[in-house]
């Protein structure tokens, strides 16, 4: 009688643990990288970003910001861009006060985060186009890492939350056309509401990139038919849309009783 002995299974445990290692690897690389010199960088001091109501009274901010009027300001006046600190700033600073998180600390694990997105969102895309981990990695360096943040992450960094987004609304585009459903569209839609509250012009920018990935795939490329593009535009329109009428209000809003601001500080 022969026997048959089974490979020991502490073999595939290893294997599965280093595959696991490196696909994590480049997620903390990117972490490290975010984080790390945010947090170093002058301990205990805060940047002047955005509005300061954000680190000295959070709660009085969301309160106000529900509504475009707010009475206490020159005897009564419509709001500029209030609404937008609604979602994420607000209830992200508001949540860090309650905790009893040190106000600079608080401030640069937000900063931390907004580099920390943009770099991850540019790595995913790289995968879905079939980088390698090396190849995909540098790419998310070369993004996450650009000047263009230094003139703003400690001045308005609200500005760079439609830069953050951008590799992951682009992954999420590539997927909608690959995966045909409401999935992805609606995952680019929650985005696009994560970032888009504050600053029109900077997610109107961003979402130029989106826009043109299809119109190349089908009139370029020819890699997708036009039922295709078709589909996923109408889908992502319609979700977007969707998200953004709570901020579009107060644009209009404020566009009718205030300051136009479309035509005056967003040209």
């Amino acid at each position: 009688m022969t026997l048959t002995t089974e490979p020991p299974a502490t073999t595939d445990v290893a294997a599965e643990a280093q595959d696991r290692w490196r696909r994590l690897a480049p997620w903390l690389i990117l972490a490290v990288f975010s984080y790390v010199p945010s947090v170093a960088t002058r301990p205990g001091w805060v940047a002047a970003d955005t509005k300061q109501y954000l680190y000295l009274d959070p709660g009085k901010l969301l309160q106000s910001a529900w509504s475009m009027w707010n009475p206490d300001v020159a005897l009564g006046t419509v709001t500029h861009q209030n609404i937008g600190y609604l979602f994420p700033m607000g209830p992200y600073f508001w949540s860090m006060s309650q905790l009893g998180v040190p106000i600079w600390l608080a401030q640069r694990l937000w900063m931390g985060s907004l580099f920390f997105a943009a770099g991850a969102g540019v790595y995913l895309l790289c995968r879905l186009f079939r980088f390698n981990r090396y190849g995909a990695l540098s790419a998310a360096f070369v993004y996450m890492l650009t000047p263009f943040v230094i003139d703003y992450i400690t001045r308005i960094s609200a500005i760079t939350m439609p830069w953050a987004a951008l590799g992951w609304m682009l992954s999420f585009t590539v997927l909608a056309l690959r995966r045909p459903g409401w999935r992805y569209p609606a995952w680019f839609a929650l985005m696009v509401a994560l970032v888009g509250g504050v600053n029109a012009t900077s997610i109107l920018f961003v979402g130029l990139a989106p826009a043109s990935f299809i119109l190349y795939g089908w009139l370029i490329t020819k890699e997708i038919s036009f039922k295709q593009a078709f589909g996923v535009i109408w889908r992502i329109g319609l979700l977007t849309l969707g998200v953004s009428l709570w901020w579009m209000a107060g644009l209009w809003a404020e566009g009718a009783y205030g300051l136009n601001v479309l035509k005056y500080t967003e040209t």
